[in-house]
Protein backbone atom coordinates (compact mmCIF):
# COMPACT_ATOMS: atom_id res chain seq x y z
CA UNK A 1 0.00 0.00 0.00
CA UNK A 2 2.13 2.42 0.98
CA UNK A 3 4.74 1.82 -2.79
CA UNK A 4 1.70 2.10 -4.65
CA UNK A 5 1.13 5.17 -2.51
CA UNK A 6 3.88 6.88 -3.14
CA UNK A 7 3.90 5.84 -6.93
CA UNK A 8 0.45 7.36 -7.27
CA UNK A 9 1.59 10.68 -5.95
CA UNK A 10 4.71 10.94 -8.07
CA UNK A 11 2.46 10.71 -11.43
CA UNK A 12 0.10 12.93 -10.19
CA UNK A 13 3.16 15.68 -9.77
CA UNK A 14 4.51 14.85 -13.11
CA UNK A 15 0.58 14.69 -14.54
CA UNK A 16 -0.07 18.23 -12.86
CA UNK A 17 3.43 19.88 -14.13
CA UNK A 18 2.11 18.54 -17.89
CA UNK A 19 -1.14 20.28 -17.81
CA UNK A 20 0.21 23.68 -16.35
CA UNK A 21 2.81 23.77 -18.81
CA UNK A 22 -0.36 22.62 -21.76
CA UNK A 23 -2.21 25.17 -20.51
CA UNK A 24 -2.58 28.46 -22.93
CA UNK A 25 -1.33 31.91 -20.87
CA UNK A 26 -2.51 35.37 -21.11
CA UNK A 27 0.67 35.78 -23.70
CA UNK A 28 0.52 32.50 -25.63
CA UNK A 29 2.48 30.54 -22.54
CA UNK A 30 4.36 27.49 -23.04
CA UNK A 31 1.26 26.01 -24.79
CA UNK A 32 2.47 27.90 -27.68
CA UNK A 33 5.81 25.88 -27.61
CA UNK A 34 3.89 22.75 -28.73
CA UNK A 35 2.96 24.58 -31.60
CA UNK A 36 -0.64 25.24 -30.06
CA UNK A 37 -1.80 21.18 -30.32
CA UNK A 38 -3.76 22.52 -27.70
CA UNK A 39 -6.20 24.16 -28.96
CA UNK A 40 -6.59 22.49 -31.95
CA UNK A 41 -7.52 19.44 -30.18
CA UNK A 42 -10.02 20.31 -27.94
CA UNK A 43 -11.68 23.16 -29.23
CA UNK A 44 -12.02 26.32 -28.03
CA UNK A 45 -12.75 25.90 -24.75
CA UNK A 46 -9.49 24.61 -23.98
CA UNK A 47 -9.13 26.75 -20.77
CA UNK A 48 -12.18 25.14 -19.37
CA UNK A 49 -10.76 22.11 -20.14
CA UNK A 50 -7.30 22.43 -18.84
CA UNK A 51 -8.62 24.15 -15.59
CA UNK A 52 -10.77 21.55 -14.41
CA UNK A 53 -8.29 19.11 -14.43
CA UNK A 54 -5.60 21.13 -13.22
CA UNK A 55 -8.33 21.72 -10.28
CA UNK A 56 -8.63 17.78 -10.29
CA UNK A 57 -5.04 17.18 -10.10
CA UNK A 58 -4.35 20.05 -7.52
CA UNK A 59 -6.72 18.61 -5.09
CA UNK A 60 -5.18 14.98 -5.43
CA UNK A 61 -1.55 16.07 -4.92
CA UNK A 62 -2.51 18.22 -1.67
CA UNK A 63 -4.53 14.93 -0.38
CA UNK A 64 -1.58 12.49 -1.09
CA UNK A 65 0.82 14.87 0.00
CA UNK A 66 -0.20 15.23 3.19
CA UNK A 67 -1.39 11.27 3.01
CA UNK A 68 1.92 10.26 2.09
CA UNK A 69 3.81 12.76 4.61
CA UNK A 70 2.00 11.24 7.55
CA UNK A 71 2.70 7.38 5.93
CA UNK A 72 6.50 8.11 5.24
CA UNK A 73 6.95 10.16 8.75
CA UNK A 74 10.33 9.06 10.12
CA UNK A 75 9.54 7.19 13.59
CA UNK A 76 10.80 8.69 16.72
CA UNK A 77 14.40 7.54 17.46
CA UNK A 78 15.13 5.89 20.76
CA UNK A 79 16.95 8.09 22.82
CA UNK A 80 21.22 7.03 23.58
CA UNK A 81 22.22 6.19 26.94
CA UNK A 82 23.81 8.91 29.02
CA UNK A 83 28.05 8.74 29.79
CA UNK A 84 29.38 9.34 33.00
CA UNK A 85 32.59 11.14 33.32
CA UNK A 86 34.92 9.80 34.83
CA UNK A 87 34.09 7.02 32.99
CA UNK A 88 32.49 4.25 36.33
CA UNK A 89 35.29 1.94 38.59
CA UNK A 90 37.15 2.01 41.29
CA UNK A 91 37.88 5.27 43.32
CA UNK A 92 39.64 5.48 46.34
CA UNK A 93 38.22 9.37 47.48
CA UNK A 94 34.93 11.46 46.94
CA UNK A 95 35.13 12.77 43.39
CA UNK A 96 32.86 14.80 41.18
CA UNK A 97 30.78 12.86 38.11
CA UNK A 98 29.25 14.79 35.07
CA UNK A 99 26.50 12.80 32.94
CA UNK A 100 26.29 13.80 29.68
CA UNK A 101 23.57 13.16 26.66
CA UNK A 102 24.46 11.60 23.63
CA UNK A 103 21.31 12.78 21.78
CA UNK A 104 20.47 16.56 20.88
CA UNK A 105 17.86 17.95 23.62
CA UNK A 106 17.20 15.07 25.95
CA UNK A 107 16.66 15.13 29.43
CA UNK A 108 18.87 13.18 31.85
CA UNK A 109 16.96 11.60 35.08
CA UNK A 110 18.71 10.04 38.06
CA UNK A 111 18.44 8.07 41.00
CA UNK A 112 20.64 7.09 43.54
CA UNK A 113 18.96 4.31 45.79
CA UNK A 114 19.67 1.54 43.10
CA UNK A 115 15.89 2.46 41.02
CA UNK A 116 15.81 2.98 38.03
CA UNK A 117 14.99 6.30 36.45
CA UNK A 118 11.45 7.26 35.52
CA UNK A 119 9.76 10.94 34.41
CA UNK A 120 9.70 11.53 38.09
CA UNK A 121 13.40 11.39 38.71
CA UNK A 122 15.58 13.75 39.69
CA UNK A 123 16.59 15.96 36.55
CA UNK A 124 20.46 16.24 36.28
CA UNK A 125 21.24 19.68 36.03
CA UNK A 126 24.52 19.97 34.24
CA UNK A 127 26.28 20.38 37.67
CA UNK A 128 28.62 17.52 38.61
CA UNK A 129 27.46 15.00 41.25
CA UNK A 130 29.68 14.45 44.27
CA UNK A 131 29.90 10.49 44.30
CA UNK A 132 32.01 8.62 47.44
CA UNK A 133 33.11 4.79 47.00
CA UNK A 134 30.72 2.38 46.70
CA UNK A 135 27.99 4.76 45.70
CA UNK A 136 25.82 3.91 42.73
CA UNK A 137 24.15 6.31 40.02
CA UNK A 138 21.67 4.81 37.92
CA UNK A 139 20.54 7.14 34.74
CA UNK A 140 18.11 7.23 31.46
CA UNK A 141 17.52 10.44 29.07
CA UNK A 142 14.76 10.90 27.98
CA UNK A 143 13.10 13.31 25.16
CA UNK A 144 10.00 14.00 23.78
CA UNK A 145 8.14 11.64 21.67
CA UNK A 146 11.04 9.52 21.94
CA UNK A 147 11.86 6.23 23.50
CA UNK A 148 13.77 6.20 26.96
CA UNK A 149 17.37 5.08 26.45
CA UNK A 150 18.31 2.14 28.08
CA UNK A 151 19.68 2.74 31.94
CA UNK A 152 23.17 3.79 32.18
CA UNK A 153 24.79 2.49 35.55
CA UNK A 154 27.32 4.17 36.93
CA UNK A 155 28.77 2.10 40.02
CA UNK A 156 31.93 3.65 41.58
CA UNK A 157 33.35 0.38 44.47
CA UNK A 158 35.98 1.16 47.19
CA UNK A 159 39.39 0.72 45.42
CA UNK A 160 41.04 -2.07 47.25
CA UNK A 161 45.00 -2.19 47.32
CA UNK A 162 46.00 -4.89 44.47
CA UNK A 163 48.62 -7.29 45.95
CA UNK A 164 49.73 -10.07 44.56
CA UNK A 165 51.41 -13.33 46.51
CA UNK A 166 55.45 -13.79 46.21
CA UNK A 167 56.62 -15.91 43.37
CA UNK A 168 58.44 -18.53 44.64
CA UNK A 169 62.29 -17.91 43.60
CA UNK A 170 63.14 -20.68 40.76
CA UNK A 171 67.26 -21.68 42.31
CA UNK A 172 67.38 -24.31 39.94
CA UNK A 173 70.20 -23.51 37.74
CA UNK A 174 69.52 -22.66 33.91
CA UNK A 175 68.85 -25.87 31.41
CA UNK A 176 68.29 -28.25 34.99
CA UNK A 177 65.26 -30.56 34.11
CA UNK A 178 62.33 -30.54 36.50
CA UNK A 179 62.55 -33.21 38.50
CA UNK A 180 60.35 -34.79 41.49
CA UNK A 181 61.80 -34.22 44.59
CA UNK A 182 63.36 -36.86 46.44
CA UNK A 183 62.87 -37.12 50.24
CA UNK A 184 65.69 -38.51 52.23
CA UNK A 185 64.66 -41.35 54.72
Amino acid sequence: MDVFLGVFFIIICLLLIVVVLLQKGRGGGLGAAFGGAGAAAFGTRVGDVFTWVTIVLTGLFLLLAIGTSLIFRTPPGVVLAPVFDPPPGPIEETIQVRLGAETLGAKIRFTRDGSDPTDESAVYEGKALPVEPGDVIKARAFRENWQPSDVAIGRYPKKVAETLPAAPLDTRPAGEPDLPAVVPQ
